[in-house]
């Protein structure tokens, strides 16, 4: 047989002596197929890290993950704000002319609650509510006027998201 005759045969010079050639055309896909995930799992992470704003260009993939859960969380705050903003528009748009008022100025919050059907136990339950979401009250005030009434409460500073809340347990109690 000459030389050209020979059949010829896939060689893989990594590969041990011993070895079958479907070993290594196995070894070869598997090597593929991580590739490949490796190449995915990357592209989502640059995914990911197009997403997040603020984000240090070059970012390693755990600064990329802890943004994100940072992110996530930031959101889910202002997720939770909205929502107390939304149910206390909800109720207000059930009362008439809404029932209560909120401002945040400086060091204070004040709140002004008008009820309209005043009566015995009011300013009481409304001064709860201040203590439900353990905000101290440092003044509180009633003005009545027939069947009317006006509570005014002034306390520190209360974050937005409390306020929300706050003013809509009011509305609801009132």
């Amino acid at each position: 047989m000459s030389e050209e005759e020979k059949p010829s045969l896939p060689l893989d010079l990594n590969s041990s002596p011993g070895t079958t050639t479907v070993e290594v055309a196995r070894a070869g896909a598997s090597t593929r197929k991580e590739r490949a995930r490796r190449r995915a799992m990357s592209g989502h992470y640059d995914e990911l890290a197009a997403l997040l704003p603020d984000l240090a260009p070059r970012a390693s993939r755990a600064d990329i993950l802890d943004e994100a859960t940072a992110y996530i969380r930031a959101l889910e705050d202002k997720a939770a704000e909205l929502a107390a903003y939304r149910a206390v528009a909800a109720r207000r748009s059930r009362t008439r002319d809404g029932a209560a008022e909120m401002v945040l100025s400086g060091e204070t919050s004040s709140f002004a609650v008008r009820l309209r059907a005043a009566r015995p136990g009011d300013l009481t339950r409304v001064i709860e509510v201040f203590h439900g979401h353990s905000v101290p009250v440092l003044a509180a005030t009633v003005v009545r006027n027939g069947g009317e009434a006006a509570v005014t409460v002034t306390t520190a500073v209360v974050a937005p998201v409390v306020a929300g809340k706050i003013e809509a347990d009011i509305i609801s109690s009132a």
